[in-house]
């Protein structure tokens, strides 16, 4: 499967403070500015890979969830 964005627009940002949300130290990874994935602060080379690696972002997309 092609990755649906060639002009790869994805940057890393810190996640905004929610309630109900994970911890403000999170990271999340947008594209085109809307929120694509989030990332714990240890995880930050993993959410570097899923920005610049576009067969990496495709093979991600094509792992069954759990509740599939």
């Amino acid at each position: 499967m092609r990755d649906p964005d060639p002009n790869e627009a994805y940057e890393i940002v810190p996640m905004e403070p929610h309630p109900r949300g994970p911890p403000a130290d999170w990271l999340t990874v947008t594209r085109n500015g809307v929120p694509e994935r989030h990332y714990s602060p240890a995880a930050r080379a993993a959410a570097e890979r899923f920005i610049s690696d576009p067969a990496h972002r495709a093979e991600i997309r094509n792992q069954k969830k759990l509740h599939e």
